[in-house]
């Protein structure tokens, strides 16, 4: 079976060098592009419907992992959805440009809720190795970095609209697919800069 549209326009957006495109049009963003995708994928409706089975997912299990080349440095984000049987509904990289690992992090978890919310769900159990942003978001510690603060505010919010979640830290080696992820979005900003 060969690639599917859905699966050619993920790694079309994914090989994006938004660097470029913002040089040429400021007022191109990894948002606008994702939402031209999002479009995009409405209108290849049987493609959608291929990707799960049946209705929209009532409860998942989101991965996340944010990684940086330094830090701050170049950096993206991984992020993993499966069903609670463990089959993988949607996975994606993202390169988000140069910030800490922190941040990154926090990026990561927040396009995979968002991504989690544009398919219905209503629950969802996330799985993170940043021991630090999973006990902010548990209430274990409190949010000191003003560059951090407005993203934990925005997660909040997000995770304010589902019925239930819940966060947990894991082992990064628990964690390889959203780190892969992460890591290839990296990548590929290295590979196309020469």
């Amino acid at each position: 079976m060969g690639t599917t549209d859905l699966e050619v326009l993920e790694l079309v957006f994914l090989s994006v060098d938004m660097e470029t495109l913002r040089a040429k049009d400021p007022s191109v963003t990894g948002e606008r592009l994702r939402g031209l995708l999002d479009c995009l994928k409405g209108k290849l409706g049987s493609d959608v419907a291929s990707t799960s089975d049946g209705p929209p997912t009532e409860e998942i299990v989101l991965y996340v992992d944010g990684a940086a080349r330094g830090n701050p440095g170049r950096a993206g984000i991984g992020v993993v959805l499966r069903d609670k049987r463990g089959k993988v509904i949607e996975e994606a990289g993202q390169y988000i440009g140069e910030t800490t690992n922190n941040v990154a992090e926090y990026r990561a978890l927040l396009e995979g809720l968002k991504r989690s919310l544009a398919r219905g769900v209503k629950g969802v159990e996330i799985f993170s190795d940043s021991e630090l942003m999973v006990r902010q978001i548990n209430g274990k510690y409190r949010v000191k970095s003003q560059s951090l603060l407005h993203l934990y505010m925005e997660a909040t919010k997000l995770l304010s609209s589902l019925t239930h979640w819940k966060i947990a830290h894991i082992p990064r080696e628990q964690n390889s697919r959203a780190d892969a992820l992460a890591n290839m979005a990296i990548d590929s900003q290295i590979g196309n800069r020469g």
